[in-house]
């Protein structure tokens, strides 16, 4: 007679085996969620940077903490598509024109301010600002001069390489990813926003890197 199964002897863990277990994997995921933040908020500053690239996202509060950081002289590119919300309580139609008169009333003079505003798109808006900074700083004939990316948090990491897809390899570019204003997400996993905001960048970044052959 055919048979399909057999007995076998299975070893199965103890209690105490079973609690040694997963207290490794809980060490393991407490690692490696204490290590997601810093991977994704990356700092690598170009220390010569005259140009600084500002997401134009990012909240009052992060603005005036770039603009305190930088000396006078530096030029600003403001970037940025079409707002979305709210866009017939503004004279300007981008972040990146908002931006630029949320610089003027934090004291930089117009003539230190460049408008890099991108078209609207729903896919690659990080990409698609950055080839208009790209485009920007031609036509001022600023382009090759070392420059440094302003964002907040977890998206450094992927500006930084989309901008990089943009820019090129031999472009002296920066990053510097400041501290967010709004939520504490070295701890992200204490709250529901800054959880949703580092998975996100997680599920981003991975998106970018198994499709980077789009951006060459």
């Amino acid at each position: 007679m055919m048979r399909f199964f057999h007995k076998k002897e299975v070893p199965v863990p103890t209690v105490q085996g079973l609690f040694l277990i997963l207290l490794a994997f809980g060490i393991l995921f407490a690692g490696l969620g204490a290590g997601v933040y810093p991977f994704l908020a990356q700092n690598r500053p170009q220390a010569e940077a005259t140009l600084a690239i500002v997401e134009g996202w990012i909240d009052d509060a992060d603005l005036v903490a770039v603009v305190d950081r930088l000396p006078s002289g530096t030029v600003y590119i403001a970037t940025g598509g079409p707002i979305e919300f709210g866009a017939d309580l503004f004279r300007e139609r981008t972040y990146a024109e908002l931006t630029a008169v949320r610089l003027q009333k934090l004291g930089v003079k117009p003539r230190f301010i460049l408008e890099a505003p991108a078209p609207g798109t729903s896919v690659d808006r990080t990409y698609i600002s950055a080839l208009a900074v790209c485009d920007r700083l031609q036509e001022a004939g600023l382009f090759g001069q070392p420059a440094n990316i302003y964002t907040v948090g977890s998206h450094g990491r992927r500006s930084y390489l989309l901008y990089r897809f943009a820019f090129g390899s031999d472009v002296p570019l920066g990053i510097v990813s400041l501290e967010s204003s709004k939520s504490d997400l070295r701890h992200w996993w204490r709250s529901s926003m800054a959880f949703k905001n580092i998975c996100t960048e997680v599920v981003s970044l991975s998106y970018t890197y198994c499709t980077w052959w789009k951006y060459d």
